[in-house]
């Protein structure tokens, strides 16, 4: 079980393969110029060193998700362990800097949509599809935008916060001290 880290480690891989590739696409389809969906400097698992929001024109961190339940489900893995199915509650921040106030809500809008795209298109958080151990509920999906903030001269910065829940397959087998059962027939 690598838990919270684990469904935020996942999530990172997935947006930071796919927003890069989604980017140039979503541009062309709405006519889109960088300053309005830039490109993003850096996507990261955890929370970001305050130097990296300040230089970087399009971020998006993934961090720590809070863990609402974790119930047995009784199926059990090939050495024996039991299997749990964990809810955590996502969260994704995206910062985007634009020359101007309205450059720089622009900017975290269509970032942020960005986002949302790739996590719905890919609700397993992997490109390759499949049953991976990961599932998020788009029902459960919000966003929260705040204020800009100007950072020097007209520049600003916009932030979003995208939340949705995952459920993650965990075992416990791990680091167990316990003897395995035996081998699943």
């Amino acid at each position: 079980m690598r838990g919270a880290n684990g469904v935020r480690d996942q999530m990172t891989l997935l947006l930071a393969s796919e927003m890069p590739r989604k980017i140039p696409a979503l541009r062309e389809a709405w006519n889109l110029n960088a300053g309005k969906l830039p490109d993003l400097d850096r996507v990261i698992s955890g929370d970001p060193p305050e130097n990296v929001i300040t230089e970087s024109k399009g971020l998006v961190a993934v961090i720590n998700p809070r863990l609402l339940r974790t119930v047995r489900t009784g199926d059990f893995n090939a050495s024996g362990a039991p299997e749990y199915r964990s809810r955590y509650s996502c969260r994704t921040y995206v910062w985007a800097m634009g020359a101007d106030w309205d450059a720089a809500i622009a900017a975290r809008d269509n970032l942020a949509v960005c986002a949302r795209l790739c996590l719905f298109e890919y609700p397993t958080l992997t490109v390759e599809g499949g049953d991976t151990g990961y599932l998020i509920y788009e029902n459960t999906y919000t966003e929260d935008f705040g204020v800009p903030v100007r950072v020097s001269g007209s520049r600003c910065y916009a932030a979003a916060i995208l939340s949705i829940d995952a459920d993650v397959e965990e075992y416990v087998d791990a680091g167990s001290t316990i003897p395995p059962l035996g081998t699943a027939q």
